[in-house]
């Protein structure tokens, strides 16, 4: 499992990644010397960190903590890309509502390993992280260490991309949509984000498992649920079933927003990227 699905059960849940895999960044643009923003981009996709920070578990009336503290220390290890695509991924939305707040002071904490991280040789660089199952989709995750470029500026750019944590549904995708239109198209990609998002087998051990994972992991399938208009009972389904529901909500939230932009199911399906973060490193002079 890449250190960035980690972020959806180990991160939040038991805090250690499970290992850096450097070979899982891929790099967009070779690094140049004449290309500042290639060189910061290279940068990040090759070193590594660890990163401590303070897990948030909110409050619950079904489990009081041992010692009734609501914040665990814990510890993310990855290359700095990898670490920027898991913070994105922390703050996955749906419709502009965040499913999770738990991962919010690993948020802050990456930002502040990254600008350790980046050289300040003449220019100022900002780095925008984002993830979307398709361009435009209801469901996505972004994040952004620095300020924005200004417009009146000649800006450099480079991209190297991360595992999001779930599945290479491209292929799938387009057959779905040959087969079943839009509703198969919505379905495959519903399907793969929230089984990235909720791993049956990972979210069934943190259901059964110790405070906070059990807390943590029960807030945020009704949390997930309550933003896709689902209805699931964590107390007498199945990590199986309650996927299953999710994902049939999802997807008709999906088809609704694929109808909207696509001109066919065909369309749609070429779209998808489920698979990957995107890491762009922006650079220019002051």
């Amino acid at each position: 499992m890449s250190t960035v699905a980690d972020v959806t059960v180990f991160l939040l849940l038991v805090g250690v990644a499970a290992g850096t895999i450097v070979g899982g960044v891929g790099v967009d643009k070779p690094a140049a010397m004449t290309n500042p923003a290639a060189e910061q981009a290279s940068t990040l996709a090759t070193s590594t960190a660890s990163v401590e920070y303070d897990l948030v578990v909110p409050a619950s009336d079904r489990r009081k903590p041992p010692d009734h503290a609501t914040r665990r220390q814990r510890t993310s290890h990855g290359t700095v890309a990898e670490l920027l695509g898991e913070a994105a991924m922390s703050g996955v939305i749906v419709d502009g509502k965040r499913l999770s707040a738990a991962g919010t002071d690993f948020e802050s904490k990456v930002r502040s390993t990254t600008r350790d991280r980046l050289h300040n040789r003449g220019h100022k660089t900002s780095v925008r992280v984002t993830w979307s199952p398709y361009p435009g989709a209801p469901v996505k995750g972004e994040y952004r260490v620095g300020d924005r470029p200004p417009d009146t500026v000649d800006v450099r750019a480079a991209t190297v991309t991360v595992p999001s944590g779930m599945e290479n549904v491209s292929e799938p995708a387009r057959e779905a949509a040959r087969i079943n239109g839009y509703d198969g198209t919505a379905t495959v990609v519903a399907r793969s984000v929230i089984d990235g998002l909720f791993p049956p087998a990972q979210s069934r051990y943190a259901l059964r498992g110790d405070y906070p994972s059990d807390v943590l992991m029960t807030a945020r399938y009704e949390r997930t649920a309550d933003l896709t208009g689902a209805s699931v009972a964590v107390e007498r389904q199945s990590t199986t079933e309650m996927n299953r529901d999710l994902t049939a909500a999802l997807a008709a939230r999906l088809r609704t927003d694929m109808r909207s932009q696509y001109n066919s199911p065909a369309d749609a399906a070429r779209a998808v990227r489920t698979s990957r973060v995107r890491v762009t490193v922006r650079t220019w002079s002051p």
